[in-house]
């Protein structure tokens, strides 16, 4: 039995890992939805949906934004492709980052918090170190030198430096950011996974391949699970091409359009900074599924 994920989640899980065998514990938990204080549809129209903020600037279709939030739907895949968010790499290093999943995520968040949900009850989890260390800087956690600014587990946040992260928007400090290794334990009301590979020869990775961090993300979220990534890359992963096929059944596939975001040059990396990877090598499915009771013992 597990006390966490509401219906939508859990038969995600079900469906892609556990074969039908994962049961929900109580009704209360399996009902469960995400409940706004403002309506996403109105939110949406006020949203800062660029950093640039330049005049004249192309009407942006957010209704995207809208279908991701749908409380009806409890796990959603926002699929990049239309929008041509490829994956980036600093000169002559294998570091990954998404450029276009990070200004997908803010706009996700910014509309999360003008809904009402607070930045404590969310959590970013991506497979990729780097791609968390710029979601980093450009929440104003940590300066482009690769210094914290501050971070907030919990309740508990530490400072570093005198920096101020995010001073005009408080509500962005309590959001948590991990690799999918690290959060595995940890739950939120809202989890958004970044998977980050997009590029012109579908090419997923060694860290995409393991059955088990792929279970962890999935399994994070209580109430609202939202994946952000290109569904033509991601579809060459057999697993993920499932988890694709079964929210794609399910109505959980939402398309960002060619003009579903701002115009946005990806901001430049210096690759001094970026930190080291862990390199984790796959592993094939095993038999016997030992993360199956850490799910349902957490």
């Amino acid at each position: 039995y597990q006390y966490r994920m509401n219906a939508d989640i859990q038969r995600l899980a079900n469906e892609l890992i556990y074969d039908g065998h994962l049961r929900c514990g109580s009704l209360k938990v399996t009902d469960q939805r995400i409940r706004y204080a403002a309506d996403p549809a109105v939110v949406i129209q006020d949203l800062p949906v660029s950093t640039d903020g330049e005049p004249g600037a192309p009407a942006v279709d957010l209704k995207w934004v809208v279908d991701a939030l749908d409380p009806t739907r409890g796990a959603v895949f926002i699929d990049t492709d239309k929008v041509q968010g490829y994956e980036s790499r600093s000169e002559g290093s294998d570091l990954v980052h998404n450029a276009t999943e990070i200004q997908i995520i803010k706009v996700l968040t910014s509309a999360l918090q003008a809904c009402g949900i607070e930045g404590r009850d969310v959590g970013i989890i991506s497979p990729y170190r780097t791609q968390l260390r710029q979601l980093e800087i450009e929440y104003g956690i940590r300066l482009e030198s690769g210094d914290i600014v501050s971070r907030t587990l919990g309740d508990e946040a530490t400072t570093e430096t005198s920096a101020t992260p995010l001073k005009d928007q408080p509500l962005y400090s309590g959001i948590e950011m991990h690799t999918i290794d690290r959060y595995q334990g940890r739950d939120a009301d809202v989890i958004i996974v970044s998977w980050v590979r997009s590029n012109a020869r579908q090419a997923i990775g060694e860290l995409l391949r393991d059955w088990r961090r792929i279970n962890v993300a999935i399994t994070r979220a209580r109430l609202k699970l939202i994946m952000v990534g290109s569904r033509s890359t991601l579809e060459r992963s057999p697993l993920l091409a499932m988890m694709l096929s079964i929210l794609a059944k399910n109505s959980g596939i939402v398309q960002i359009p060619a003009k579903g975001l701002a115009p946005k040059k990806p901001p430049a990396v210096n690759d001094t900074t970026m930190p080291a990877i862990t390199k984790m090598a796959g592993s094939a499915l095993l038999k016997n599924r030992p993360i199956t009771s850490n799910i349902t013992e957490e």
